[in-house]
C-alpha cells in the first residue's frame, strides 16, 4: 500500500492495527513516497496488478503504466455526486441528509454530496432548511466526539478549495457559510486547514464550481425547472460515481433509475457512504476497470484461465 503523502501516518497506524490483530508479516507492506514511488511500484515486475483511489490525472497515469506492462488496473477516480431534490419529498429530511453527506469529514470522501439539484418550486424552502441543518453540524476539533466537520487534510488543501470558491464569486448567485453567519455566538475553529462548510448557488452548468470536484466542504445548489433538466444536470459532469433522488413519485424514481449515469444510485438517501459488500464503481471518468468491494473484488484480484482436457 502506498498512501498519499498526507495520509502516511494513517496508513502506518492501520498497518500496526492489522499486525496486532494477527495479520502475518509480509501480507501487507506500506511504502511511503510520492508520485515517483507510485510509478516505481507500478513498473516493478513483482507487481501483478494495481488498484488505486485518486484523481483523474492519477488514474490516467496508472492506466498508461499498467497498459505498458499488460497488468490489470482497478481505479476509483472520485465523483462530482448529485442529489436531485423534488418538491414532493420531505424537504427537512432531505436537507439533513444532504448537509451531512456534503460536509461530513469536511467533504473529503469520494461519495460526498457535491451537488444538490433542486426543483425550482421548492428551492427557497430547501435552502432555508439546508442552512439550518448545516449550521447545526458540529464544526471544529476532530478529536471531539461531537465534531462532524473537521479540518481539511492540510493547509494546502484548504488553500486549493478556498481558491476555487474565490473564482466562483462572479458566477454564483449566492455563497453562504452558515457557521460564519452565527460566528459571534460560537467559537470559530482555529488552524490553517479549517474551512467553513459553504453553500454555493450556481445556475450555470458549465461553471468551474459545478464541473470541478472540490473534495472539500462545498455544496453546489443547482436549480431545475423540470425533471428532464434535473437529469441533464445530474449527468452533465465528467464523473459518474453516485447519484441520488429525493422524491415520493414512483414514475420519477423509475426514470431516475433508468437514466442516471452513475455506478451507484440511491433513493431518499445522501450520496455519501456505501456498503462494503456491494459493488462500488463509477461510470464515465469515475472509474477504470472492475468495481471495488463485494463480488467485484474476485474479478479484480484473480485471472481467468481455461483448462482443456
Amino acid at each position: 500500500m502506498k498512501p498519499a503523502p498526507a495520509g502516511s501516518a494513517v496508513a502506518l497506524w492501520l498497518a500496526r492495527c492489522l499486525q496486532q490483530a494477527g495479520l502475518p508479516d509480509g501480507v501487507l507492506n506500506v511504502v511511503l513516497g510520492g508520485r515517483a514511488t507510485a510509478e516505481a511500484l507500478m513498473a516493478d515486475p513483482a507487481v501483478d496488478a494495481v488498484t488505486i483511489t485518486g484523481s483523474l490525472a492519477a488514474g490516467y497515469a496508472a492506466a498508461e503504466a499498467c497498459a505498458r506492462r499488460c497488468i490489470p488496473l482497478q481505479a476509483e477516480l472520485g465523483g462530482n455526486n448529485a442529489s436531485i431534490v423534488w418538491a414532493d419529498c420531505d424537504l427537512d429530511s432531505a436537507a439533513a441528509l444532504v448537509a451531512e453527506g456534503a460536509f461530513g469529514f469536511a467533504g473529503q470522501r469520494c461519495t460526498a454530496n457535491r451537488r444538490a439539484i433542486v426543483q425550482e418550486d421548492c428551492r427557497d424552502a430547501f435552502l432555508d432548511a439546508l442552512g439550518e441543518r448545516v449550521r447545526a453540524l458540529g464544526w471544529g476539533d476532530p478529536h471531539q466526539a461531537s465534531t462532524q466537520v473537521g479540518p481539511l487534510v492540510s493547509a494546502a488543501a484548504r488553500a486549493r478549495v478556498a481558491s476555487l470558491l474565490a473564482r466562483a464569486v462572479p458566477v454564483a448567485s449566492r455563497i453562504a457559510a452558515p457557521h460564519l453567519e452565527v460566528a459571534a455566538s460560537r467559537e470559530t475553529p482555529r488552524g490553517e486547514a479549517f474551512l467553513a462548510p459553504t453553500i454555493v448557488c450556481c445556475d450555470d452548468p458549465s461553471a468551474e464550481i459545478v464541473q470541478h470536484e472540490s473534495f472539500g466542504p462545498v455544496l453546489v445548489v443547482q436549480r431545475a425547472r423540470d425533471f428532464e433538466e434535473a437529469l441533464a444536470l445530474c449527468n452533465g459532469v465528467p464523473q459518474g460515481l453516485v447519484a441520488s433522488l429525493f422524491s415520493r413519485s414512483e414514475p420519477l424514481r423509475q426514470a431516475f433509475l433508468r437514466r442516471a449515469r452513475a455506478g451507484i444510485l440511491k433513493l431518499d438517501r445522501s450520496t455519501a457512504d456505501a456498503d462494503a459488500e456491494a459493488p462500488f464503481g463509477g461510470w464515465k471518468a469515475s472509474g477504470i476497470g472492475p468495481a471495488e468491494h463485494g463480488p467485484s473484488n474476485r474479478e479484480a484480484y484473480t485471472r481467468v484461465q481455461s483448462v482443456y482436457r
